[in-house]
């Protein structure tokens, strides 16, 4: 029965799994096990309700168990689920299971614990490369990348060797605090360690050495990969529109498109907005026009938002205003603030005025919108009015957040997909 069971599910077959798990009679740990790691790859609440079965009716979980639906909860991140495993782990007596361990890490660091992350951590006795690989990608989820380079210099002072995932979350570390030489550093260790090929390593590298400046050494990465991901092409056309080098970024998207290979919704964010950075307005319609016939990709609210930017940046203010109102769904923060940004540019104070107010009747909180409206009357010499922008983001108590735009938001929401 095992057998039968763990090819349903490494077929994603979990329905049919858990309707013969449910009928066997013959079910042991193997089978608990089996099943609640099929759950765990798409981590759902009926992972949850058969890990409560295995508790309620006596079966022995073993290490096994315990770091599978860890991960699981880590995935989701369900903190107070986990948080009940975590009082059942104890008395469980597989709390010293290096596997149970690292789950644990993953599990506090993903839901941004970072108290009890380092706790975990600690208690691991004979820690491996996932151990302080897991605390470092924490960190850097938990938006402490100096921390994970630190955990990371830790780990190779312990004799740990690194390992590809180690690798990409160091350049991802370095990518973040746009530490080029730092970055360089890793990418020589990789290269003397002999896992330079590693495709995942790569395409942290296109976005590093992008992030810092350096597009060129990007392109040799990128020109160097004997297989690439559709990551790897959207990291390099990113990469390029981030340097302002857009010509570039579509040259890339031309080649990659000749190679067959499909975009995902990403690739053509980074796409509209090489072409809003090179003001290709024609272009930016051309690819935005044929999303959902050409590519199969229908737009959304980031994609609209980048043809807003383009749009106007480009002085077509009425035309961005236009395309906001034949949107299919209702426009979004990001919509407006593009928008806004472009009135800013173009000092269209009464366009700007009506796209503030629009912004912050959906989230008056966000910083960049007032941060925008008060650039833009200040651009004016509307003094007073500026004046009184800044006073509202004082009275609401929003933070500035240095470097936050529309744009940004929409890269962190999609980075997983970028680099």
């Amino acid at each position: 029965m095992n057998a039968f069971l763990a090819a349903m599910v490494r077929h994603g077959q979990l329905a049919d799994a858990l309707q013969l798990f449910d009928s066997s009679c013959d079910r042991d740990i193997v089978s608990w096990n089996t099943l609640l790691a099929g759950f765990a790859r798409h981590w759902c609440v009926q992972g949850w309700i058969l890990w409560r079965r295995m508790v309620r009716e006596v079966v022995g979980a073993d290490g096994f168990s315990f770091s599978t639906v860890l991960s699981g909860f880590a995935a989701s991140a369900s903190l107070a689920s986990g948080l009940q495993v975590h009082a059942q782990l104890v008395k469980s007596g597989f709390g010293d299971d290096v596997y149970v361990g690292n789950s644990l890490v993953e599990m506090y660091m993903k839901n941004k614990c970072l108290a009890d992350g380092t706790r975990a951590f600690t208690e691991v006795r004979r820690r491996d490369v996932v151990s302080w690989t897991e605390m470092a990608a924490g960190y850097l989820h938990c938006g402490e990348p100096a921390k994970a380079i630190g955990v990371l210099s830790d780990m190779m002072l312990d004799g740990v060797m690194p390992n590809n995932f180690t690798f990409a979350t160091a350049v991802n570390a370095c990518a973040n605090l746009t530490n080029l030489d730092e970055g360089r550093k890793v990418h020589g260790y990789v290269i003397r360690l002999g896992d330079d090929s590693d495709i995942g390593v790569k395409n942290a590298l296109i976005d590093m050495y992008a992030k810092c400046g350096s597009v060129s050494c990007a392109y040799k990465v990128f020109q160097s990969m004997q297989q690439r991901q559709v990551i790897s092409w959207t990291a390099m056309i990113m990469g390029f529109a981030r340097n302002g080098r857009a010509r570039e970024a579509l040259e890339v998207f031309d080649d990659m498109l000749l190679k067959g290979i499909a975009p995902n919704y990403v690739t053509l964010i980074c796409v509209l907005y090489a072409c809003g950075q090179g003001g290709f307005v024609d272009e930016g319609w051309i690819y935005f026009n044929a999303m959902a016939d050409k590519f199969g990709v229908e737009p959304v609210e980031d994609h609209y938002a980048c043809m807003v930017d383009l749009l106007g940046r480009a002085g077509h203010i009425e035309e961005a205003e236009e395309l906001i109102s034949r949107m299919p769904f209702r426009p979004g923060v990001l919509v407006w603030q593009a928008l806004l940004a472009g009135c800013h540019l173009h000092g269209n104070e009464a366009a700007g005025r009506r796209a503030a107010e629009h912004a912050l009747a959906l989230e008056k909180n966000d910083p960049s919108t007032y941060m925008l409206l008060s650039g833009m009357l200040a651009g004016r010499h509307n003094w007073e009015d500026a004046r009184r922008a800044r006073g509202l983001m004082t009275d609401t108590e929003v933070m500035k957040l240095p470097g936050s735009t529309w744009f940004q938001s929409t890269l962190d929401r999609n980075q997983a997909c970028i680099g």
